[in-house]
């Protein structure tokens, strides 16, 4: 079972600006390099593809090299997913998203490492032990704040079995019958 949890992160939101505009620029590069090759008639590129041509940008763009594989493999799914030859949207606009690797993020008590990083977030709710996967990100909503949105996979809970029961239907508003 795999589920996905959400919180607010205190600290940090000047660095996670700063991230999500590289990461934005590496969508744009990708989207780049996608024209490049509807001009010149080549083949598409694929995420491995696009990962290879960005090997050793993350240093100067100041992000971790799991987020800008993670941002070229979303683009090339984006891609395909919607059938198209390049992506038109959020072209001139702030993506507001940083994404990682699940192996890249790490706990710390309350709080979150990732690249080098402690974020603090608001613990709404406790956190359940279990693998982190990748699919984790830091999103940005409308009035600027960030979050951590983590995807766990959790081994999955066996329903218990029911032994008796009595249903009630309450469709009827005189009185109840009861089905055994």
């Amino acid at each position: 079972m795999i589920l996905v949890y959400r919180y607010r992160v205190k600290s940090l939101n000047g660095l996670l600006n700063k991230q999500s505009r590289a990461v934005n620029y590496v969508w744009n590069f990708c989207n780049d390099t996608q024209k490049h090759a509807l001009t010149w008639g080549k083949k598409w590129p694929t995420g491995f593809d696009l990962n290879v041509l960005t090997t050793g940008s993350s240093k100067e763009l100041g992000i971790h090299s799991g987020t800008v594989n993670a941002t070229c493999e979303q683009y090339a799914k984006s891609r395909s997913q919607h059938r198209r030859p390049y992506l038109r949207y959020r072209g001139r606009k702030s993506l507001g998203w940083v994404p990682l690797k699940g192996r890249d993020l790490k706990r710390e008590g309350d709080a979150f490492r990732f690249s080098g990083n402690t974020f603090r977030v608001f613990n709404s709710r406790a956190l359940p032990e279990g693998k982190i996967k990748d699919g984790t990100n830091f999103a940005q909503d409308a009035r600027g704040n960030w979050f951590l949105n983590i995807v766990i996979e959790m081994p999955d809970v066996l329903a218990r079995p029911i032994r008796s029961g009595v249903g009630i239907d309450l469709g009827l508003k005189d009185f109840a019958t009861l089905s055994t």
